[in-house]
């Protein structure tokens, strides 16, 4: 059976691959889990000091989950990535997304929440999900926002369209811009720098306490709920189901307003 996530130490370096080129690494239910398995095993094991995440095969990160399978199955997968998530952003040290080709949908999300993103000019992100008549989880919509300012996360979210990597970069998406020769030696190189030369329970205090000075801002649980319902409600409409079947048939949707 195949991988579809795969895992490589070096030192105190750990390499995680999205490993579904074929996809163009579209992360379905199982690769979800995997991944959130292994960034919780990685953190209790407290050896590893940086995780880097880069995508399998020729210029591609990750074109976000896999919309592919029934209702069921979609239900699975958008479980899986809660907990991937989950997984990614309680991580306790450094992680660098290092991003080749598109990062789309689930894939931006996860570059997001890394700490760093270091991005090739072959790069591309977006976040196409009101093309498909559904919406992000007020959670994702908050990190982007938080990331790139209200202005470049609005012109992201509600057009749906991708930018390429020079905007990526003027808008503070990205840390670091270099060509694709550039970019493995200049992720490696962070990581290296990240795990030898800083201390690592420094390092982990302090990415705790940016967190938690991050969290204080944060939507209040009654406000939480509301707009999780509100999102249930969305990504479960009719117009939800065509976005889904209309990208499966590879043809335009046509959107109902229900």
């Amino acid at each position: 059976m195949k991988n579809e996530i795969i895992k490589k130490d070096n030192g105190y370096v750990s390499t995680i691959f999205l490993n579904r080129p074929e996809k163009k690494n579209a992360l379905n239910a199982d690769a979800l889990f995997n991944l959130g398995h292994i960034m919780r095993a990685i953190d209790k094991e407290n050896i590893i000091r940086v995780v880097i995440i880069r995508g399998s095969g020729e210029n591609i990160f990750s074109s976000g989950v896999d919309l592919s399978g029934g209702q069921k199955e979609r239900t699975r997968t958008i479980e899986g990535l809660g907990y991937c998530l989950d997984g990614l952003i309680n991580y306790s040290m450094p992680i660098i997304s290092m991003i080749n080709g598109p990062a789309i949908g689930a894939g931006l999300d996860i570059s997001v929440i890394s700490d760093f993103r270091i991005a090739s000019t072959d790069a591309r992100f977006g976040a196409p999900l009101v093309k498909l008549g559904r919406t992000y989880y007020f959670t994702a919509i908050e990190r982007l926002t938080s990331l790139v300012g209200l202005g470049a996360a609005k012109e992201m979210l509600l057009t749906g369209r991708l930018i390429n990597s020079q905007k990526a970069k003027e808008i503070g998406l990205i840390n670091q811009l270099v060509t694709p020769a550039e970019l493995e030696s200049v992720a490696y190189g962070l990581a290296n720098e990240l795990a030898e030369e800083a201390a690592p329970l420094a390092v982990k205090v302090t990415k705790q306490t940016i967190k938690r000075l991050f969290q204080e801002n944060r939507i209040n649980p009654v406000l939480g709920e509301e707009l999780h319902r509100l999102v249930e409600e969305i990504n479960l409409s009719k117009d939800a189901e065509e976005g889904i079947k209309a990208k499966l048939e590879k043809r335009s949707p046509i959107f109902s307003g229900k």
